[in-house]
């Protein structure tokens, strides 16, 4: 049982959903990104999502666009990133780290990928535009090393396809809330819930909710329905009002923004 089935299987026994952030890599500088992750550890974030930067990055919305305009400039590549990881993971062992990119992404470290991802303690992985043909190959080589594969599933994911990603997914399951990208405005209707409980009922894997979810008020709706909710736009907007001079200012903002969240969804 790796660190997210663990995280999960806690959850469950003590009857809460999973709080999970995400956040740019190099969003302002690596170093800011590293302080970050550590205060959304130390405020008691389940799981934290990593953003790899990408220069075309389709389904991310204004928001996180910029956050990885913003990291880019810094010519961070991969690797640094999981030198940043590995540092966190052997202070916080139990604290899952998913890296979420683009296939342009991982395609530098080629059939290392696997070993890297290994070696640096890296729990699972979301390839946004993963071809469905390559799936079901990524899940072997990923599995085998003990690393998850994380599917997305989107309202306009027809049902035929939602059985084909579950069969090639481990881990959780990521539900996008709306048609879109990130950080559109989220609207909770009953066709939303519906549709993450469908979900639920066809798989054993977690179903988390992401995109849209901007406060504790929604943070609560989605939990009711699913295992988790997954916030980044939010915590990216309120990053890139400060500079890594600040970063002691951002963290205070960042635990606020954090703990109604978590309040929100006990």
């Amino acid at each position: 049982m790796n660190a997210i089935h663990k995280v999960f299987d806690s959850l469950k026994k003590n009857n809460r959903k999973a709080l999970i952030t995400y956040s740019i890599a190099g969003d302002p500088d690596l170093d800011s990104s590293e302080k970050i992750i550590r205060n959304f550890i130390h405020s008691g974030v389940d799981i934290i999502e990593v953003g790899v930067p990408f220069s075309d990055p389709m389904a991310e919305g204004p928001s996180i666009q910029l956050g990885h305009e913003r990291a880019l400039k810094n010519n961070i590549s991969l690797k640094d990133i999981l030198e940043m990881c590995f540092k966190i993971k052997k202070d916080h062992p139990n604290v899952p780290i998913v890296l979420m990119g683009y296939m342009n992404n991982f395609l530098s470290l080629n059939e290392n990928l696997f070993s890297e991802l290994k070696k640096h303690k890296i729990d699972g992985l979301i390839i946004v535009d993963l071809p469905y043909v390559e799936s079901t190959e990524f899940l072997k080589k990923l599995n085998k090393e003990g690393i998850d594969l994380i599917r997305l599933i989107s309202p306009t994911t027809t049902n035929e396809r939602v059985s084909k990603i579950l069969s090639s997914s481990s881990g959780y399951l990521y539900y996008i809330s709306l048609k879109g990208v990130t950080g559109s405005e989220l609207k909770v209707s009953d066709e939303l819930e519906k549709r993450v409980l469908s979900i639920k009922e066809q798989t054993d894997l977690p179903v988390v909710v992401g995109f849209g979810i901007k406060d504790a008020i929604t943070a609560k709706k989605m939990s009711f329905c699913s295992d988790g909710v997954v916030v980044g736009s939010l915590l990216v907007d309120e990053i890139s009002k400060f500079s890594s001079k600040e970063d002691n200012i951002m963290n205070k903002k960042l635990t606020s923004i954090i703990d109604e969240l978590k309040e929100g969804i006990a």
